[in-house]
């Protein structure tokens, strides 16, 4: 074993960024280093990403582990690619991947191993007693079930609700509910929703977003956050909006628990997701402060996730660049920003996975 020793930056320590003295990590790929580092680089165990879609066999929609540890992320939660028609395949090769990978079980059996849908499987069909199976098998593997509103009508909406909540308070699971293009209104949406539930893509601009008719966040919506709703960004191509995050997160405080990617083949290092590192800058970017952002990456995922984060035999070093880039949304509009960090040494399980610059 040779020893990388890293100087300088600052690394997330307790909550917050501390200045780094030195740290050893120790590699089995590679022959000692030293490495000093500029006061701008952040140190980090590595990205956690709270939504995306895993590639295992029939999902041509998913991004392959491979790629996400190339990208410095060292564990995610797979968000219903799978429903139960394949899910127990996905997950056996999932635990052999050296990337942490939870997941949510799709309500629909085919999951997004058809995407696009245009006939999923309707409410009726589905079979709750193969859900709450599924789940029984799953360990702490699976949080519950995954519902995606906006594909049909707003009787379909419901219809897929209630089979969740019935399968969640049957398994004692959780549900998570992709809110996109909804029919329902968020106050008939968050309703069926508990504490610990999570509420993905809460930022769009689309049909069935959480901005009141005058331009404000639902009561309802508050009041459900108050209550323990869980929020997660779910950026993706076409769920995100500027104008609702300014609205709901900046000047009403409705700020997200994780944010994340919710990355698909299609939008795999393409604006405006890109990859964990580049949403991470966009977030910073887009008015919330560097701790807020990594703390909800890092401290909310795992805590969800309950992995414990060190940095023994792995870190990711990011180094800032402080160039004029432009971050757009799903709706065209878009901000300027002076903050990308770019991956440029990420070391994991004690191998070095790449090293792009060193001094």
């Amino acid at each position: 074993m040779a020893t990388w020793r890293f100087h300088g930056g600052l690394i997330w320590k307790e909550n917050g960024f501390k200045e780094n003295t030195s740290i050893d990590i120790q590699v089995s790929n590679a022959e000692d280093r030293e490495i000093y580092l500029s006061e701008s680089s952040l140190l980090v165990p590595g990205l956690i990403d709270f939504h995306c879609h895993i590639w295992a066999p029939g999902a041509s929609v998913g991004v392959t582990d491979t790629e996400y540890i190339s990208s410095g992320v060292i564990g995610s939660v797979d968000a219903g690619t799978f429903g139960y028609d394949g899910w127990e395949n996905a997950d056996r090769l999932w635990q052999n991947s050296p990337m942490e990978i939870r997941s949510w079980l799709s309500v629909l059996p085919e999951g997004l191993t058809i995407h696009p849908n245009p006939n999923p499987t309707k409410p009726e069909d589905i079979s709750v007693e193969r859900l709450i199976e599924t789940a029984s098998l799953a360990g702490n593997r699976l949080y519950g079930f995954k519902v995606r509103l906006g594909q049909i009508d707003a009787k379909t909406d419901r219809g897929l609700l209630e089979v969740a909540r019935n399968a969640a308070e049957k398994s004692g699971l959780k549900m998570m509910v992709h809110l996109t293009g909804s029919s329902l209104s968020i106050d008939e949406v968050v309703e069926i929703l508990r504490p610990g539930d999570v509420l993905t893509h809460p930022y769009h601009g689309q049909k069935g977003h959480v901005l009141d008719e005058h331009g404000k966040v639902s009561a309802a919506f508050k009041q459900a956050v108050d209550r323990g709703l869980l929020l997660d960004v779910g950026q993706g191509s076409k769920h995100f909006s500027w104008k609702v995050f300014q609205q709901a997160a900046l000047k009403e405080g409705i700020k997200p628990n994780f944010i994340s990617s919710d990355i698909v083949r299609n939008t795999w290092k393409k604006p405006p997701v890109n990859d964990m590192s580049y949403i991470v800058s966009r977030f910073i970017a887009g008015g919330l402060t560097k701790e807020e952002v990594f703390s909800s990456v890092l401290d909310n995922a795992c805590r969800f996730m309950g992995l414990e984060l060190d940095y023994v035999n792995r870190i990711l070093v990011l180094e800032a660049d402080h160039s004029e880039t432009q971050y757009l949304d799903s709706e065209g509009d878009g901000i300027t920003g002076h903050i990308q960090y770019n991956p440029s040494i990420h070391i994991n399980h004690g191998s070095v996975i790449f090293s792009h610059e060193l001094n």
